[in-house]
């Protein structure tokens, strides 16, 4: 199905249910964000040549591909992120 033929409302609904998954899965968190991130682009550059990835260097592979997914995947519309404690409650 062509993604252009979608109402707004079956993208929330879709939205909706990823975000319900999560949950039932046990992550904390599941955020649903669009895929222009040139905003953030060269905060993420200047943060590389500050060293600030330490030794996290896959932080440093695919060049502008983690901040242009469609370069990483072509065809990306929305980006899935999802957080899960992993620090066990005391």
């Amino acid at each position: 199905m062509d993604a252009s033929q979608n109402r707004p409302g079956d993208w929330q609904r879709l939205a909706d249910d990823i975000k319900q998954w999560g949950r039932e899965l046990g992550l904390q968190q599941v955020g649903i964000s669009d895929i222009q991130l040139s905003a953030a682009e060269a905060r993420h550059f200047a943060r590389l040549a500050k060293g600030y990835h330490g030794e996290m260097d896959y932080l440093a592979s695919h060049g502008t591909k983690r901040t242009r997914p469609a370069e990483l995947v072509p065809g990306t519309l929305s980006i899935i992120s999802v957080r899960m404690d992993y620090l066990p409650a005391a």
